[in-house]
């Protein structure tokens, strides 16, 4: 759900971009035949690499990564060698089985990482794949211990630590930009995430998100704040008591960056964790960060199509003994709601109803007389003209949030009342 090209489709979707899939699927055991020649110099010589093939394609699948994999896993244990002899690759057709026999191929790159790679290498591994397809090697050192404040890390230094070479000459990792580094193919960072035992991936990542939120400069957090929530968030249940509210805090900060940034579904699950942190609770100690929690989340709901749980959010905001200005975000999402569902009566009365609240004048939902219309146009005539353009451009800013808000509102109706009821507003 991480990867790059995911994560751009799924923005793509909630701005109405239609997409096409092809499905490429696998080679079939021809072109696999045709694939392991070529891998081992033998175009030549196809059918010499039938019996390999054909356990090749039953190992993997005809996945190519796994194809590769495989081949370099059969080198790995020299059941494949090259004959200096003969200039050409030999190989057990029976020992090749019996590796299919007693090895899932899911466990051979993990194997071949454990392996081939250091300890502290495989470390780095582990937390580069808690962070994303993409990571920040000075990140991967912070949480290694290797730095105090990721703000006084070189990260073109950090390039150079000797586990990322080591990584980079195996082909596992590969240079993305001059700051970031990224796994060379999708499964590797599956696999890196492998070498976690299963029983402690949860508690590794949260301790991970919890290492990072201390260590990283409050000045840098913005640029890996998703990455370090969404590891704390892990297991949110393991939160200290003492934390929860910090923690609610940073789920409200990534909730909105992620709106910002147009991933919706991302900051509904942000919001979502916020509440959760908070609990009921949070109404009484933390009024304001959980009104907020609950508007935001209910707009990203709404955007993302959820409108069971947006209508939840707005109803229990709604119902609560608090201020209209506090209430005033649900009221704005609900409005926005309804337009989308072409809803337009209640829109007004909640227009309406909401200015009443403000304190401000509320027009009678009903038609309006000709004539009154044309009484209200010649009156607002008369006050115009004695106004010039450098009067209009020096007036003072409106400041007065409840003014802000009653106008806001009525921006708000125009396009029901345009439907439902247009002479109301002409």
């Amino acid at each position: 759900d991480s990867h790059p090209l995911t994560l751009q489709l799924r923005e793509g979707a909630q701005l109405g971009i239609s997409t096409t899939t092809i499905d490429i699927g696998n080679l079939d055991p021809i072109h696999v035949k045709s694939l392991v020649a070529d891998v081992l110099s033998m175009e030549d010589h196809e059918d010499a690499v039938s019996t390999l093939a054909a356990t090749v394609q039953k190992k993997t699948d005809g996945n190519v990564f796994y194809v590769l994999l495989f081949l370099r896993s059969l080198a790995e244990e020299e059941l494949l060698q090259y004959n200096f002899g003969t200039m050409r690759w030999h190989w057990d057709d029976e020992a090749v089985k019996a590796k299919l026999v007693t090895q899932n191929v899911a466990t051979v790159l993990v194997d071949l990482l454990r392996s081939s790679v250091s300890e502290s290498s495989q470390n780095a591994l582990k937390v580069a794949a808690c962070l994303g397809t993409s990571f920040s090697p000075s990140v991967v050192a912070l949480a290694l211990g290797e730095q105090d404040d990721v703000s006084s890390l070189s990260d073109t230094g950090s390039l150079n630590s000797s586990y990322f070479d080591e990584l980079k000459e195996a082909g596992l990792l590969e240079r993305e930009s001059d700051e970031v580094l990224r796994f060379a193919h999708d499964q590797i960072q599956l696999s890196s995430l492998d070498l976690i035992p299963e029983n402690h991936r949860i508690s590794f990542k949260s301790k991970l998100g919890g290492i990072l939120m201390k260590k990283i400069h409050p000045d840098r957090l913005d640029d890996h704040l998703f990455e370090v929530v969404s590891l704390r968030n892990s297991s949110i249940g393991s939160v200290p008591a003492d934390e929860r509210v910090s923690m609610a805090k940073m789920n409200l900060r990534a909730g909105i960056k992620a709106a910002e940034n147009g991933s919706f579904d991302m900051a509904e699950v942000y919001f979502k964790a916020g509440r959760e942190q908070l609990g009921d609770a949070g109404w009484k100690d933390e009024p304001d960060m959980t009104i907020q929690l609950y508007s935001e989340g209910a707009n990203a709901s709404f955007v993302c199509g959820d409108f069971e749980t947006m209508g939840r959010l707005i109803d229990e905001v709604l119902a609560k003994d608090i201020s209209i200005e506090a209430k005033f975000r649900c009221y704005d999402v609900k409005i926005h709601a309804l337009t989308a569902a072409s809803d337009w009566a209640p829109i007004i009365d909640i227009g309406m109803d909401v200015r009443r609240q403000l304190g401000q004048s509320v027009m009678r939902n009903k038609p309006v007389p000709l004539w009154k219309i044309m009484k209200e146009y010649r009156k607002t005539d008369r006050m115009l003209k004695k106004v010039t353009t450098d009067d209009i451009t020096t007036m003072p800013q409106v400041e007065d949030k409840k003014v802000i808000m009653g106008q806001l509102i009525m921006e708000r109706i125009l396009q029901a009342v345009y439907h439902a009821q247009p002479t109301m507003m002409p």
